[in-house]
């Protein structure tokens, strides 16, 4: 289980589709794998990176609503059958690197 999975699973059980990253947090709390002591800001900038990293992938399962200043999960309308269905972000990594530029530092 990676941090990607789990905040992929929580934007996808955002009402509608759409919310907030503290939404994302609240659902991500739900989850029997997120420490119960883990302070809500070190929770909320888990979930920030977690985001980042999702909307940069080139198959991207979340967007950004810069206007609403909201998220909204762009695979709804995904089955099971769908090939890249039930990947865990290591993997969904490798076969959809991000779409951001790689920087020497």
């Amino acid at each position: 289980m990676t941090i990607l999975t789990l905040v992929r699973d929580a934007a996808a059980r955002l009402p509608n589709g759409v919310g907030t990253r503290a939404d994302i947090s609240e659902l991500l709390k739900e989850s029997q794998y997120v420490n119960e002591d883990l302070p809500e800001d070190k929770l909320s900038n888990i979930v920030s990176g977690a985001l980042d990293r999702l909307h940069y992938m080139t198959d991207a399962c979340v967007k950004y609503d810069s206007e609403k200043k909201l998220w909204i999960y762009l695979h709804s309308d995904r089955s099971y059958e769908h090939p890249n269905w039930g990947e865990d972000g290591d993997d969904y990594m490798e076969k959809y690197p991000s779409k951001k530029k790689k920087r020497d530092f």
